[in-house]
């Protein structure tokens, strides 16, 4: 069967994403994008902390990829959940998105448009994690704008798919994490919070994502559509 060159694309940006993260000379390549995914993630935890009547004091996102938001009152479940689900949801949007080069460099630019929104709302602390912020901000803006249509579509479903693999890996962590008596995690917060075992929100949010990822990559593989005459 030949392969559809939007169909080619997604999976050349699998390929990448998937070497990146299993070839260790390679692992370095990284840093950039786990600060993004972090920024994202603490995004997502700001947006919903918003959406259910919190006070969103300020997000950090440190030198070493990690990140926290401060917040003040909202709903809790909805709040310490909203950044690994946002996350993956975000990543399964992309691939299914990025289709066709104009929807692309639209995501690009509503990345950076969001991002920016972050940074001058809430992003504060750590000066890696400011100057990263800024960094990607530029960068997807300047993707958006002059990048072709294939290189925009290649560009975006890579993004989405190191997301979900940052996002898989990242639950495999919190899952080993919340273990401990000690581990500062979004599940340990919700275990504290509900009496629900850490491990058992940590299973439901994988469950959630594998299904975002799942259905975004349905329907970026999926024929395209050909007017009839």
């Amino acid at each position: 069967m030949k392969l559809r060159r939007d169909q080619s694309l997604l999976l050349g940006a699998a390929a990448l994403a998937v070497m990146l993260w299993a070839i260790d000379p390679l692992r370095p390549l990284l840093l950039p994008l786990i600060y993004l995914n972090t920024h994202l993630h603490e995004l997502c935890h700001g947006i919903m902390g918003v959406l259910t009547g919190a006070r969103v004091d300020h997000i950090v996102v440190r030198a070493d990829g990690s990140g926290y938001a401060l917040m003040a009152g909202g709903s809790i479940i909805p709040m310490a959940s909203a950044g690994y689900v946002g996350t993956a949801v975000l990543g399964g949007i992309l691939m299914a998105v990025a289709r066709k080069g104009e929807n692309a460099r639209l995501a690009l630019a509503t990345l950076a448009g969001s991002l920016a929104f972050g940074m001058v709302l809430w992003v504060r602390g750590d000066v890696i994690g400011v100057v990263s912020g800024l960094f990607w901000v530029g960068l997807l803006w300047l993707l958006s704008r002059k990048l072709t249509a294939d290189q925009a579509t290649w560009s975006v479903q890579f993004l989405g798919v190191q997301l979900a693999l940052t996002t898989v890996q990242a639950f495999l962590a919190l899952i080993q994490l919340s273990t401990s008596d000690y581990a500062a995690t979004d599940a340990r917060i919700l275990q504290e919070a509900t009496g629900i075992p850490a491990l058992a929100w940590s299973g439901a949010w994988l469950v959630i994502s594998a299904a975002a990822v799942t259905t975004g990559l349905r329907h970026a593989w999926k024929p395209v559509s050909r007017p009839t005459s």
